[in-house]
């Protein structure tokens, strides 16, 4: 299933949580091969067990900073200086990949900081960004909601298989729910003519579910939230026509009303 599905087939793969600069760099960029926009996210931080009283508050200090799983800063000095946090271009995704961990270095002291990564103490983050991917996504919080996800999505697309379907990804935050991903016709590589246009944007809510095709991260595995990994489950299908068809209603109804966010923090 998953050779039709390069996407999910890459969420994660040959990376853990303490994987360092040049990996996660390769791995955004495969990301974005496939026309995904990537961002990173503040770091986990996790007490193993093993640090001193110093290594306590250099971590307590970072994750104040740069609180797991949000977004990161702009960077004002260098190759990034004055862009967005959002990399669609793959030739930024090396700078700002260098960029993140030159920022987790300094605040944790570079004496420190190749202990603390490598026991798991401090780890990076990254997402997609959905809207800028031209993907659609759906959050669904817990075991409640994704019962009325599934109900509803039988009874939109008339098919009893949607009763049965995976989430993308497993986050700890969301007991029983997780994140739907869908691809569409309209991703590319940057510098591609995609295949088709894009998607509205909108953003309407199913059950307690959030459907959008706006402005949403979600984070990717092996992204650590809330004392747990992210994990990728089932696939990013190609997005169905009737869920397609919902979205362009609702933003032909009125104008997406989601603002920025992570789909963990929800």
């Amino acid at each position: 299933m998953l050779g039709s599905d390069p996407i999910a087939g890459l969420l994660g793969a040959g990376l853990d949580p303490r994987s360092p600069a040049v990996l996660w760099t390769r791995y955004l960029k495969a990301l974005n091969a496939e026309g995904c926009a990537t961002t990173m996210l503040g770091p986990s931080v996790t007490n193993t067990g093993a640090l001193t009283d110093e290594d306590v508050a250099k971590l307590a200090a970072l994750a104040t900073q740069y609180p797991a799983g949000t977004a990161m800063p702009r960077e004002t000095t260098g190759k990034l200086a004055g862009f967005e946090t959002v990399d669609v271009l793959p030739e930024r995704i090396t700078a700002r990949v260098g960029a993140y961990f030159r920022r987790v270095t300094r605040a944790v002291g570079k004496d420190n900081f190749l202990r603390l990564a490598q026991t798991g103490a401090v780890c990076a983050g990254a997402g997609i960004h959905v809207g800028r991917s031209r993907m659609a996504a759906v959050v669904v919080p817990d075991a409640g909601a994704m019962s009325a996800w599934r109900q509803w999505a039988v009874e939109t697309s008339g098919d009893p298989h949607e009763a049965h379907t995976a989430p993308t990804l497993l986050l700890s935050g969301m007991p029983g729910g997780g994140i739907y991903l869908f691809r569409t016709s309209a991703m590319a590589p940057a510098g591609e003519p995609p295949a088709a246009e894009p998607l509205p944007a909108a953003a309407f809510t199913v059950g307690g579910c959030t459907v959008t095709s706006s402005e949403l991260v979600v984070p990717v595995p092996p992204t650590r939230l809330a004392g747990g990994t992210v994990m990728r489950l089932g696939p990013c299908r190609m997005l169905p026509s009737w869920l397609e068809g919902a979205i362009a209603d609702t933003a032909a109804a009125a104008p997406s009303a989601l603002g920025p966010g992570v789909a963990a923090a929800a």
